[in-house]
Parts: C-alpha cells; sequence; structure tokens
C-alpha cells in the first residue's frame, strides 16, 4: 500500500512538472497565405491583374453574359405561357449555350487569379520564410504552428501581422 502510495506521488510529481513545462512552452501562430497575400507587393499584383485590359475585357464580356441570361429567364418568365414546346425548348437551348458561356468566362477569370495567386505565393515565400525565422529568433519562440488549423488563437500570439510588416520592408 505503501509502495503504491509513493509510486503516484511519484507519477503525480512527474505531470505537474511536465504541465509546468508546457505552460513555459513559447508558442505562437502563424497564417503564411494571409501574410502573403496582405503584403504590399501582393496587393500590387491583383491590383494590376484586375486593371489589365484583358482581366477587364472578361469580367465585362462575364457580365454581359449574365445579363443576358437573366433577361432571358424574366422573358421565359413572362412570356413562356403563351410559346408553344418548340419556342420553349429553343428557348432553353439558347440559354444553356448562355449559361455555357457565362461560366467558361468565369472559369478563364478564376484561371488568371489563381495564376496571380501562384505566381505571389512563389516568390513571395522565401521572404515570408525569412522573416518568420527572424522572428522566431527574436522571440524565441519554441514552436510555430499554422494559425488555419488552430481552433482559438489569441491575437497577441498571431505572428502574421508581423510578418507581413516585416516583408513589406523589406521589399
Amino acid at each position: 500500500m505503501l509502495k503504491t502510495f509513493k509510486i503516484t506521488a511519484v507519477l503525480l510529481a512527474g505531470i505537474l512538472a511536465s504541465a509546468s513545462a508546457l505552460a513555459q512552452t513559447k508558442v505562437a501562430v502563424f497564417n503564411l497565405q494571409a501574410a502573403i497575400m496582405s503584403t504590399e507587393a501582393a496587393k500590387s499584383k491583383v491590383n494590376a491583374l484586375k486593371t489589365s485590359s484583358e482581366y477587364s475585357k472578361l469580367q465585362s464580356s462575364a457580365e454581359s453574359i449574365r445579363a443576358e441570361v437573366q433577361k432571358m429567364a424574366e422573358d421565359a418568365q413572362k412570356n413562356g405561357l403563351t410559346w408553344s414546346e418548340e419556342q420553349k425548348a429553343e428557348h432553353q437551348r439558347k440559354m444553356n449555350f448562355k449559361r455555357s458561356d457565362f461560366e467558361t468566362a468565369l472559369k478563364k477569370l478564376r484561371a488568371m487569379e489563381a495564376q496571380v495567386g501562384q505566381d505571389i505565393q512563389k516568390t513571395m515565400a522565401p521572404k515570408a520564410k525569412t522573416a518568420l525565422e527572424a522572428v522566431i529568433k527574436e522571440q524565441k519562440l519554441e514552436l510555430v504552428l499554422d494559425a488555419t488549423s488552430a481552433y482559438f488563437v489569441a491575437p497577441n500570439i498571431d505572428l502574421t501581422a508581423q510578418i507581413v510588416e516585416r516583408m513589406n520592408a523589406d521589399k
């Protein structure tokens, strides 16, 4: 009985010691993608895409097609009861073609955005890593986790804004 009590006491002391050691561990979180996309360089590249003639033309084309589809739907709702089955089928076919054109334009826009995003990530990731390593060293951090997988993060342990500041200053 005394031996069991001693073993339990030693185990409890070990658990308490490891818990206090864990409580003293310096932990922080960081969101790489958010940091990169929040930099002035990234914002500038995204803005350059959105103001480019190719992107603007494609965007206005998509908006025009969307308006046509909406007008066609309204027309079908107003006049559809008076149309023959052939007219309804033809109108539906034309609407499907327009919807397909709209979806194609959207896919092209998203592909252009994705390409710029990938280029930004590729060029800025090394800078983000360097900035993060400097902050880790300065703050003597022992553990840095991905902020996107954390359930709760106190604002004082999120390094993302600090990394953005460093990357913007580094240019």
